[in-house]
């Protein structure tokens, strides 16, 4: 398969990573910025954490529902207003995650320097950094998720041990301090902490781009996981608290640092416990802000791939083309054009999070400002929009422009007398449509995406394959390896139909009528349910196709 994909279409991970990747996307800043500015609330801080986390928990709840509704404009037909939708959206959220980005970068270097190397500059560590994630990068999700896998509890546990070393040395007169409410602190800052700890665990958003997952996987992995943080968070709290005290605890900037320079360990081995601890927020900082970056550069990839679609899109009539060549090179020409626009997409994200970091670092009131702007305007707009998708769904004039294909038929013919069409050598002509009415014939092409494309490009109306119930595969198709193999990655790569999918095998995938989409879904189910077998789906196509490719490599 081209490495071309790797980056955009690696993001198929499991329920556990999806848990593990998220358990340190909230400890990175959640444990490390929140113990102090929660310090004057005392014992009331407890309240705002646990109102914070319930609303990370239901602000998950909903970014999960919009993506099971697929609310998320990513959907559309192709028109200018539709578009215009797409690329204000893409822009919102491209701006918010490099906006998070550039303060997660300036901390995780402030960290550095701090804690490690205080002599050197600001620009050389955050140089580096950033060169390790744009490498990061290309790894796409899977990549990182596999990493975290195994790191999770060399990570966790070492954590785990030095919160009980220093729970020794925690002072209850600390803990028991009396808090005065209404005197030291108000009503309206307990709700403005817990505001701070949903800020902190914001990150959830991005579980709008998880693919291959359903809502409930992503909301029992990403709920454990906010569970899993939130009991740390309590726990450190707590320690940090009882060490500390409430007003010490709120001058320091990196408490939970600090302690661990604290805590006494015997023996001469571990002197530094707190460089060999700040692997915690290495990890997880890390983590977090290579997640921001990945999708930022997704977003800003897509605004410039729709803004050159409707460029072409309405001006194709101008600039249309008879060139046989064209439908066999196009292919060839996207990879080519994705893997350049990805680059620069990388080159542009990554020298805008350099700069404004950079920026941040010049001053404290610069800081404020910054941190003000993500508080009062970044996040309380991503909020808004994410409501705002699953409270207005699709209206009535988008459903009228759409329609719903139930049935999918792709084969090999040899002969194509009306088509002018350039032949596969190896495999004949490729034969797609979906079951529309009759006015529509099939598609023929010499590969899979030109055939689908072309139909789709015939159509009235965009096809939403969501709701697709089965694809028939013809047997010439199925016995020719070359083409059987080019159709899995394209379903693999395109994401075009989902896992779900019955499929049948057919002998003349012509000999259809317009509901048969639903007839077979339900003799299927029928059947298999009276014969105890399971049913084939494209995921069990694509499953079994992934890994014999693998086992004989």
């Amino acid at each position: 398969m081209s490495t071309s994909y790797t980056f955009a279409q690696n993001e198929s991970i499991s329920p556990r990573q999806l848990y593990r990747l998220y358990v340190f996307n909230l400890l990175g800043v959640g444990t490390l910025v929140l113990p102090n500015n929660l310090a004057k609330l005392g014992k009331y801080a407890f309240i705002s954490i646990a109102l914070g986390v319930f609303m990370a928990w239901l602000f998950m709840w909903i970014v999960s529902e919009v993506r099971e509704r697929r609310k998320t404009i990513y959907d559309r037909s192709i028109d200018k207003t539709k578009y215009a939708k797409i690329l204000i959206y893409d822009l919102i959220i491209a701006i918010y995650e490099m906006s998070q980005a550039v303060f997660l970068a300036w901390i995780f270097v402030k960290l550095i320097r701090d804690s490690l190397i205080p002599d050197e500059s600001f620009t050389v560590v955050l140089l580096v950094i950033m060169a390790v994630c744009a490498y990061a990068l290309s790894g796409g999700v899977e990549c990182r998720a596999r990493v975290y896998e195994v790191v999770f509890f060399f990570v966790l546990i070492p954590l785990a041990a030095m919160l009980l070393f220093a729970i020794s040395d925690v002072r209850f007169d600390y803990l028991m301090i009396k808090d005065r409410v209404g005197v030291d602190f108000g009503i309206a800052d307990i709700f403005a902490g817990a505001y701070y700890v949903f800020a902190a665990s914001i990150s959830v958003f991005n579980i709008l781009f998880v693919r291959e997952r359903t809502a409930s996987q992503i909301r029992g992995s990403v709920s454990k996981a906010i569970f899993t943080y939130a009991g740390i968070l309590f726990l450190l709290y707590a320690v940090l608290l009882g060490n500390f005290g409430k007003y010490s605890l709120s001058e320091i900037e990196f408490p939970a640092v600090v302690l661990m320079s604290d805590v006494q360990i015997k023996g001469s081995f571990f002197k530094r416990a707190d460089a060999l601890m700040l692997s915690v927020w290495f990890f997880t900082l890390f983590s977090v802000l290579n997640m921001s970056l990945y999708y930022a550069v997704l977003r800003c990839e897509n605004f410039a791939e729709n803004t050159r679609k409707i460029i072409f899109t309405f001006n194709k009539n101008r600039h249309s083309c008879s060139n046989k060549q064209f439908g066999s090179d196009r292919q060839k020409s996207y990879d080519k054009e994705k893997s350049t626009m990805r680059s620069w997409c990388i080159i542009f994200v990554i020298a805008v999070t350099v700069t404004l970091a950079y920026i941040l670092e010049s001053g404290d009131e610069i800081v404020k400002k910054y941190l003000g702007f993500l508080l009062c305007i970044a996040i309380p707009v991503i909020v808004v929009l994410t409501i705002g998708l699953m409270l207005t769904g699709c209206s009535a004039v988008e459903l009228e422009e759409r329609c719903f294909p139930t049935l999918a038929a792709v084969d090999i013919v040899d002969v194509v007398s009306h088509r002018d069409v350039s032949a596969n050598e190896n495999s004949g002509y490729i034969e797609f449509y979906y079951n529309m009415d009759k006015s529509y014939e099939p598609e023929y092409a010499d590969d899979i995406k030109t055939a689908v494309d072309s139909f789709e490009e015939r159509l009235s109306q965009k096809a939403d394959t969501n709701h697709l119930k089965v694809i028939l595969i013809g047997k010439t198709l199925r016995n020719d390896k070359a083409a059987y193999a080019s159709f899995m990655e394209y379903c693999k790569i395109s994401k075009k139909f989902p896992r779900n999918t019955y499929v049948c095998i057919a002998d003349d995938i012509n000999d259809i009528f317009d509901n048969m989409g639903d007839y077979y879904e339900q003799k299927i189910n029928k059947e298999n349910h009276e014969d105890g077998e399971p049913i084939i789906t494209l995921g069990t196509l694509l499953d079994d196709y992934t890994n014999e490719i693998h086992e004989t490599r």
